[in-house]
């Protein structure tokens, strides 16, 4: 049985930069009414990608900030993250293959053997290799 509310990347995007204002304070508001009933909401590693793409590239945030925002999105109360992010954002410093490259690795390794790429950065990661 399914249960809880999914958030898209726009919400989360508001919860995380405050902006627009009018719709930051309805996120909040519709959070905190969540943890207060103890619904679960959840976010995917589609959104947890999209939303670090924007952070950095749209709102000129620094990785590593983008990073610590999503690690303390992810532990807030009520909030659950469907994959693999939670454990690619502890892993992932802002150097080297990026969020993006982790999650689509940490997914695909579930389903495969074996990765191939040709991002040097990429292939340093444990099971991708170069062809």
């Amino acid at each position: 049985m399914k249960s809880g509310v999914g958030l898209d990347s726009c919400v989360v995007l508001r919860l995380l930069t405050g902006l627009p204002q009018e719709q930051f304070v309805r996120a909040r508001d519709f959070l905190e009414e969540c943890q207060r009933t103890g619904e679960q909401v959840w976010v995917n590693d589609l959104v947890v990608a999209e939303v670090y793409h924007a952070l950095i590239y749209y709102y000129d945030i620094p990785p590593k900030t983008a990073l610590d925002a999503l690690r303390k999105f992810l532990t807030s109360p009520n909030v659950r993250c469907a994959g693999h992010a939670t454990e690619m954002l502890a892993e992932c410093r802002g150097t080297g293959a990026g969020l993006g490259d982790r999650l689509i690795r940490a997914d695909l390794l579930d389903r495969v053997d074996r990765l191939v790429s040709f991002d040097k950065d990429f292939c340093r990661l444990a099971g991708v290799q170069t062809i």
